[in-house]
Order: C-alpha cells, then structure tokens, then sequence
C-alpha cells in the first residue's frame, strides 16, 4: 500500500517525465557528441498584450513588463558519462536573450573553451573580469566546457542473476538483469524552519529513460516509474527525488520517496544503446504558496505546478492537440464508415434489382436512391473533416522536424531546415558525408597539412643543416687536391694552432666558396634539404599521436552516422503513418465525389423510365470513382485508428494520473505529517524558495533571471 501511494504522491513528475521522454531526452538519446543548445523560436514567446490584460494587480504587470525585457539566460547541460555513471566530459549550453535587441549583454560565465555557436558576435572582458558580449541587436547563444561538480551524481549499478557485474562483462549474457540509478543530491542550502537551521535540497526531479529492443528484453519492470510498448520496442521511465525525502522531514514508514530507479527484466544477447537522465529543479519554481494555510489551497497551488510542468518541453502541447484533432475526426470515421458501407450495401441491392428488368424498376429506384443518400450523407461527415485530419497530420510531422533540427544543431551539423520533402535528401547527404572513407581522407589531409605547416616553418634551420654537411664534403675535395693526406678534421685544427699561412687559408676558403656558389652544388642543397623535409612530414605523419587522432575523428563520424540513421528511421516511421492519413483523406475526397454523381443519377432515374439510361451512365461513373476511393480508403483507416487511439489513451491516463494525485496524494502527505498541514506547507514554501534561488550551474549575472537543466547520457553497452 506504501508504494501505491508513494506513485500517486509523484503522479505529477511521471507526467512532466513522460512527456520529456517523447520529445527531449529520448531525442537526446538518438547521440550527439558536440551538443548546441536547443532554442525556441520567437514566435514561440507569449505576447505582451495578453500577459499584462491577464494581470489582476499594477504589480503583476510590472513584473510582468520586468520579465519580458530583462535579460534572461537558459542553460542546458550535458553530461556524457560511462555505462556506470562515471562522468567523462561535461559540456554546458547557454542562451542569452535579449528582448530588447541591445547592442551589448553583459555575462557571468565559469565555462572554459567559450564558442559562440550561432553567430559570429565575439566578447570582451572588462576590468571586473565580466564578459561583453557584442551582441548587435541579437541574442547570444554560446557553449563550453568545465570540470566543476554536479549538483546531482548518478551511479548505476548491474547484477545479473543476483551477481553484481560490470557494464563491460553485460554485453551479449542471458539471464534476469537489474539495473539500479542511485542519485545523490550534492546541491542544499542552510535554511531556517521553526527557528531551527536546518538543510535544505534543491528539489530536482530526475527522470530516467531508455529504449530496449522487445527481442532481446522481456518481463520489465521498474520502480517508480512506466514501461510503453509499441509492438517492437519498450520506453521505459522511471523517476526520483533524491533529497526530498529529507526536505519535507518525512517519516519513511509512513511516506517513502524514491531516491532511485532500479529496472529488472529477462534479458537475452543484453545490449544498451544509451540511457538519458533529466535533472531539472522548474517543475517546483512556479509553485507561489505565500497565502496557503489550508489543505485545499495546497491542492489549488498543485494544480498551478501541473500546469507548469506540461510547459517544460516547448512544442509538446502542440504535439497533443495534434493527435486531439485526429483521434477526433477518428471517431467521425469510425460513424462515416458504418454508413459508407450501409448506404454501399443497399446501393449493391438496389443495382441488383435494377439489373432483374422494368417490371422491379420503381421498387430498386426506391431502394437504389434510399443508399445514395445515406451513402452520400456519410461521405460529407468524412469529407467535411479531411482537411482538418490533413492539418493535424501535418502539425505533428512538423513538430517531429523541428526537434531534428534542434538535434542536428545540437550535434554541430550545419544543415537546411528540413522539411516533409526534403528531410530523406538532407539526412541522406550527412549520412554520406559521414562515410568512413571520406572522413578519413578529410582527416589525414587535415592532419597533413598542418604536420607540413610545422616541418616548412623550419625548413630555414633544415637547410642550414644540409648546407653545413655540403660545405664539408666540398673542403673535403678541395684539400685532396690542395693538401693530399690531409682530412677536414687535421686541416681545421691545424688553423686553430697557427700551422698554416693566411695564403694557403684563403686560397682553401676561395676555392670552397667558388664550388659552393656553383649550380650543381645549390641544386643538390636544395634536393637534400627537400629530402629532409619530407622525411620529417612522413615522420610526424606515421607517429602514433597522428595517427590516433585521425583514428578518433573517424569513430566520432561513425557514431554521429548512426545517432543520424536512427534519427531518420523514426521519421520514416511516422511518414507511413502521415502517408495514410493522405492517402485515407484523398479517398474519401474521391469517393464523396462519386456520391456526389450518384446522387445526380439516381435523381435522374427518379423522373422517369425515359432518363433510365442518362442515369445509369451517371450511376456506373459515380460507381466506379467510389470504388477507387474506398480502395484507397481501405489501405489507410485501420492504421490510422488504432494509432492515434493509443497515443491519445496514454495522454488520458497522464490526466487521471494528475487527478488521482490531486485527489489522494496530498491526502496522504498529510497523513505522513500526522496532519499537521503547517509544518508540511512551511517545508514546501522552504523547499520553493530553494530551488527558486538556483538558476545557473555555469554562472550568470546577479541582475539576470537564469534556467538550468541536466542531461545525463551514458555510453552504449556492446
């Protein structure tokens, strides 16, 4: 019962966790290596005039006014981590906003390695060592590195068959697996609770998901959390509060809250492409309790946290109306047919009696137009919603292309917008471009060229060399004829002591400068210098730090080919699904077309034996364009349905969820506080304030309002 009502209690995070999984962190999931931050686009912000219209006090529009012209920075970080969570790089992405389109945004920044990814506006840093940006009217948006400490660790542990075993043996066993996400909150301030200091943790939600493979996963289950299958595949999610637990002084017999994840399932040929995390701490900070004494007002500020929390992916309340729409029109679809094909069956009648002779020709017209009618009044309820089906297919598909955008940004890949036409082409050419061949060709001829830029940087100090070993072979054939018997190394000591006349020197060192000023001695400095410095480049080239990071640059681009492919296979997938619902649409187009003929042909037939024949050429055409129409209609429907019937269900589960947490999970915190509502609302108002003050993990500037998220993605498993 404990844990019955532990999942009410955190109803509201699995809907927040759901909806990320389908649009953010599974997305992420797909693999990037070289993250960009995700932007919303303009058009996307609320506008003034509404905002301040829905303001009840000249306060509320002044902070409503405050907020849209100040400067804001949203901040998403990815951390790329081990199979066991070990951490091996984080990268950090900033948007800085600038609705008032300044020509220059002063920043905060801890971050080293700072690249401004979307532009080409640079910084500066004045005396109190803050970065100017010149921002030129536009917003900034910019990544970098660092190795500061997380404000939530994630470990992961595996056992199989109740043996504890390290990610690198799992790959390929068989057996009952459990993977277990322990979380450690690192991130609390020292508040003041009934006059006693006490700790506080920011209260980050962590959401943790992954995507199995049906033939090689079976019997899941998770803690805390849900598992989706489509058929082929398994999304599971789980979610915890990690500290939570602690900042709403809860007793553990009484109320517990996870603070892991823990998975099990059977498990055959075992691999993991990826597991996503999301830590974010907004689902708490739109929470205002100020003026909350009462159990029902609590439940009234919740119900503002629910609505908030179905804003934290942009784009995923236009993904649900979408499929609103069609699972709609769907039901319509569903009354339409059954009267296609009643109306279709007293048509087939009504010919069929026709065709008998004139003797049954009044009782077929009769029953021929009776279907017609109800054949033609079916097609225009289908019919007078085609384009809004069309519509909502469209918005959708469109939704699912903005988020590849952003996952391409994010990646590094500079490419066209992608569109319903052109998306197979583009991921196609990067798919390409991606090929191990070109890559490393890219790579090496990078890698040469920079090796040939350091070796030609000393060529003047290589010649030198070469020209000193040639003026000594040329002494050396001077003095065999000058001085037989006498060696280079005897005639230069003999000069140190004084043996030999200032005739006899200059008469040497004449004749060596005369054979090295020829040609045929210059040409052959210049062959063994060039010798020498290809020798070098073929050396640097072939040394195992070259060759490494060309090896490296080639798996990176096989990685990102991959993470592509996978992004372009679910968009093929859902363009099946949009192609029949064009297809189904352009069927009943076509087939209330014919009704249309029909309708004019039984009227026809109607009047009298001697338009029998007008009417039966009307009705053979209306026929024969209702047969094409319901074939086409035929291929698309059955998908159709049974899809948008399973996404909308699970959307309605997500609502009951919110109103059974509504109902019963506040009940319960009570009941783990013995009822006393007070202590239990000045722990959440602590908790807000809290997570309310942390809004940057890079930094940013006091008089800035910031955003923070996590990502945590883990290496593959095979």
């Amino acid at each position: 019962m404990k844990d019955k009502y532990m999942m009410k209690i955190t109803s509201l995070a699995v809907v927040t966790a759901l909806i990320t999984s389908t649009v953010g962190a599974i997305s992420f999931a797909a693999g990037v290596n070289s993250v960009k931050s995700t932007t919303s686009t303009a058009a996307e912000a609320p506008a003034i005039t509404d905002n301040v219209m829905s303001a009840t006090s000249t306060d509320a529009v002044t902070s409503i006014i405050d907020e849209q012209f100040t400067v804001g920075k949203e901040e998403t970080v990815y951390v790329l981590a081990s199979a066991d969570g070990t951490v091996n790089k984080i990268i950090v992405s900033d948007w800085l906003k600038n609705p008032n389109h300044s020509q220059s945004i002063e920043d905060v920044s801890e971050l080293d390695n700072i690249e401004n990814v979307k532009g080409d506006e640079s910084y500066t840093i004045n005396a109190d060592n803050m970065k100017i940006w010149d921002a030129q009217g536009n917003d900034i948006y910019y990544q970098g590195t660092t190795n500061k400490a997380l404000p939530v660790d994630v470990s992961i542990s595996y056992k199989l068959d109740g043996k504890t075993i390290s990610a690198e043996n799992l790959a390929g066993k068989n057996g009952k697996l459990t993977i277990r996400f322990d979380y450690k909150n690192n991130e609390s301030q020292t508040v003041e609770i009934d006059g006693k200091k006490q700790e506080m943790y920011v209260p980050f939600v962590m959401v943790t998901g992954m995507i199995v493979d049906d033939t090689k996963f079976s019997n899941i289950t998770v803690s805390n959390g849900k598992v989706i299958n489509d058929g082929d595949r398994c999304v599971i999610m789980g979610l915890a509060f990690p500290g939570m637990q602690e900042n709403l002084g809860l007793d553990k017999s009484k109320l517990e809250l996870p603070d892991y994840v823990e998975i099990t399932a059977d498990v055959k040929d075992f691999s993991l492409t990826t597991t996503v995390t999301l830590a974010t701490n907004d689902v708490f900070n739109s929470l205002d309790l100020d003026n909350v004494t009462t159990m029902e007002q609590l439940k009234d500020s919740l119900d503002t946290l629910s609505s908030s929390s179905m804003q934290l992916v942009d784009g995923s309340s236009a993904l649900y109306e979408g499929l609103a729409t069609l699972l709609e029109k769907s039901e319509t679809l569903v009354s339409g047919i059954n009267d296609l094909y009643t109306g279709a069956g007293t048509l087939n009648s009504g010919v069929t009696v026709l065709s008998t002779g004139t003797t049954q020709l009044s009782a077929g017209t009769s029953q021929l137009d009776t279907g017609i009618i109800a054949l033609n009044d079916g097609l225009k309820t289908l019919n007078d919603n085609s384009q809004m089906m069309r519509d909502g297919a469209e918005q959708v598909f469109n939704s699912l292309l903005a988020m590849a955008d952003s996952q391409l940004e994010a990646a590094g890949l500079s490419v066209p917008k992608l569109t319903i036409e052109n998306y197979k082409e583009i991921l196609n050419g990067v798919i390409g471009s991606l090929n191990r061949d070109t890559v490393y060709s890219m790579a090496y001829n990078t890698a040469l060229s920079q090796v040939t830029d350091v070796v030609n940087a000393q060529r003047p100090t290589i010649r030198a060399e070469v020209e000193k070993a040639v003026r000594r072979s040329v002494l050396e054939a001077v003095l065999a004829q000058a001085m037989p018997g006498t060696s280079v190394d005897d005639y230069m000591a003999a000069v140190a002591g004084g043996l030999i006349d200032d005739g006899t020197i200059a008469a040497v060192d004449q004749a060596v400068e005369a054979q090295m000023a020829t040609a045929e001695i210059q040409a052959t400095i210049d062959a063994n210098t060039e010798a020498k410095v290809q020798s070098l480049i073929a050396e640097n080239m072939n040394s195992s730090d070259v060759t490494t990071k060309i090896e490296a640059a080639v798996s990176q681009a096989e990685s990102g080919a991959g993470s592509v492919q996978a992004l372009m296979a679910q968009l093929d997938s859902y363009k099946t699904f949009y192609d029949g619902v064009l297809a189904y649409t352009s069927g009943v187009d076509t087939a209330y077309a014919g009704s249309e003929k029909l309708v004019e042909g039984s009227a026809q037939v109607k009047e009298g034996a001697t338009s029998l024949s007008i009417g039966a050429s009307s009705l053979q055409t209306g026929a024969e364009i209702l047969y094409g129409g319901l074939g086409t209609l035929k291929e698309g429907s059955s998908a159709l349905i049974s899809g948008e019937t399973e996404l909308f269900s699970g959307s309605s589960k997500l609502a009951d969820g919110m109103k059974e947490f509504n109902e019963k999970g506040i009940q319960k915190l009570v009941e783990a506080v013995d009822g006393d509502i007070d202590v239990l609302i000045t722990r959440i108002k602590a908790m807000i304030d809290v997570s309310k003050d942390y809004q940057t993990f890079g930094g940013k500037s006091d008089d800035v309002n910031g955003t923070v998220k996590f990502i945590y993605r883990t290496d593959s498993i095979e």
